[in-house]
C-alpha cells in the first residue's frame, strides 16, 4: 500500500502496520519511509546484524592473514604523530 505522507496517513500507516501491512509513505516524487508490522522491523535488524557480524569477521580474518605474511605495523603513538603532521 502507498500512501501520502502526512500526519493523518501516518495514523492510517500504523493501523495498517498493526494489522500485517507493509506501508510505504511517499512524497509527490518518491518512497521516502515505510511503516511495517514490529517482526517485519525485527527480522530486518536481524538479517543487518548478521550481515554486519560476518564482514566484522572476514575483515579480522584478512587481516590476521596480512599480520601473518608481514604486513607492515605501527605504534599508536607514531600513527597519531604521523596524522597531525
Amino acid at each position: 500500500m502507498r500512501i501520502p505522507a502526512t500526519a493523518a496517513a501516518v495514523e492510517e500507516a500504523v493501523e495498517q502496520a498493526a494489522a500485517g501491512e507493509v506501508v510505504f509513505l511517499e512524497t509527490d516524487r518518491e518512497v521516502v519511509a515505510a511503516v511495517v508490522p514490529y517482526e517485519v522491523a525485527a527480522a530486518g535488524m536481524d538479517a543487518l546484524r548478521a550481515t554486519e557480524d560476518a564482514a566484522d569477521r572476514l575483515l579480522g580474518t584478512r587481516l590476521i592473514a596480512e599480520l601473518g605474511a608481514g604486513m607492515e605495523t605501527m605504534r599508536l603513538g607514531d600513527l597519531r604523530r604521523e596524522i597531525a603532521l
